[in-house]
């Protein structure tokens, strides 16, 4: 198979299909994307671009975008369609608001005020499944052989709750309680579970695999697990509420790459790092001081626990060879992927040419 802004698509399938496989590799995975020489870079589009917008516009601006870049290494030509962080809570009932000074920013309008009363399920009849529907089947059309489609990521667990109940009640809820919001728990993991085989279906993922927002490949279906909520409760509470779910998400991908974001959510790495099908951690330190922090204690820890690790895709992309020497000398677990930027396609080309020499 091929990808028209990617011509070597069937060899970086083949090396993703040995990353997950903890299989040696020449060198470490990386994305390296740059502007095309001789050519004015053109901007990517948001994710959240086909909620409003005409799709034909923003299937233009991708290919546009894809067009005027290079695709180095091991990186991807992909487009996510995600109307924000909460998408999958708006496929259960709840409704998405658009800030109207920057549309890249939605919230959930929580809906669930007893849990006694509240009917949580997948709705194929939702008019945001429709629109993600619409998009994708539209994008598709457009970009299939070109760049590679691919619907949102599905945040459920406790992170669902809490958006569609609130922060402030569901905290009161795992004390008060807790049998309710377990059964809850286990309503949005069907939920999970049948929004994720419609998705794959509309992706046709068989044929073409999954790309996560971090550029993480797989043959078949990858996601990236989370639980921001877990930065508000006990590793005993964590361990209780959000493990189950885990566990039961991770069941039906067949790879996955955990997004621990904050240093809050660092007491619960031993739990995570239990489970198995978890492959890799994806570290977001978050801004301020913990983002000028040296983690390179954290990043060994989570190599002693037996993780591979992602780093440069929290948004924040590599632009020093050095890191990667530096993480691939000190870190054991060999499912180490770099996100990486460059200027220029020749700096893109050394950076790429380092790595093949240090191996």
């Amino acid at each position: 198979m091929e990808l028209e802004f990617k011509t070597d698509f069937e060899q970086v399938r083949q090396r993703w299909d040995s990353f997950w496989k903890n299989e040696a590799l020449s060198r470490p995975l990386v994305s390296i994307v740059s502007p095309k020489d001789g050519v004015e870079p053109r901007p990517k589009p948001s994710s959240v671009a086909s909620v409003e917008n005409d799709l034909n516009v923003v299937i233009e601006q991708l290919l546009a975008w894809a067009d005027s870049h290079v695709f180095l290494g091991d990186a991807i030509p992909f487009y996510q369609i995600q109307f924000g962080p909460d998408h999958f809570s708006a496929l259960l009932g709840a409704e998405l608001k658009f800030h109207p000074d920057n549309p890249d920013t939605s919230w959930c309008v929580p809906f669930v005020e007893n849990w006694d009363d509240a009917e949580i399920k997948f709705h194929p009849e939702s008019q945001w499944w429709e629109k993600t529907i619409r998009s994708l089947r539209a994008f598709r059309a457009r970009c299939d052989g070109k760049v590679l489609i691919t619907g949102p990521n599905l945040q459920a667990g406790l992170d669902c709750l809490s958006a569609i109940r609130g922060p402030q009640n569901l905290l009161m809820d795992v004390i008060t309680d807790p049998d309710k919001v377990k059964r809850a728990l286990d309503s949005v993991c069907l939920a999970y579970e049948q929004a994720l085989n419609a998705l794959s279906i509309e992706q046709d993922t068989r044929q073409f695999g999954s790309i996560t927002r971090h550029q993480m490949y797989c043959h078949g279906l990858v996601s990236v697990p989370q639980c921001d909520f877990s930065c508000m409760i006990s590793p005993e509470m964590f361990r209780e509420f959000e493990v189950s779910c885990l566990k039961r998400e991770i069941k039906s991908l067949d790879a996955s790459t955990y997004h621990l974001d904050g240093p809050d959510a660092i007491v619960h790495l031993p739990a995570i790092c239990e489970i198995e099908g978890i492959d890799v951690i994806q570290w977001q330190p978050g801004a301020g001081e913990a983002a000028e922090k040296d983690w390179t204690c954290l990043h060994k820890k989570i190599d002693l626990l037996g993780k591979g690790q992602v780093f440069g895709g929290g948004g924040i992309p590599i632009r020093d060879y050095e890191i990667v020497r530096k993480m691939r000398q000190q870190l054991d677990c060999r499912k180490l992927f770099f996100v990486a930027e460059a200027s220029s396609q020749k700096q893109a080309q050394n950076f790429l040419e380092q790595l093949e020499q240090f191996g």
